[in-house]
């Protein structure tokens, strides 16, 4: 398994990410195209789409 890095060592664009794709610190990112920011008040983030078309009336 991997382990994950130190929070430190890692750049700060991808800490505020929720993906395990962390770059170190001494990268220069300016954007991310898979950057997927953490969500607010979340304990769990789940990757669940919307019921739109189930028999939930």
């Amino acid at each position: 398994m991997k382990s994950s890095p130190d929070p430190k060592a890692v750049n700060p664009l991808c800490s505020k990410c929720l993906r395990s794709c962390k770059q170190p610190a001494g990268n220069l990112l300016l954007e991310c195209p898979r950057y997927f920011p953490l969500p607010f008040k979340v304990e769990k983030h789940r990757f669940d789409q919307l019921g739109l078309f189930d028999g939930d009336e």
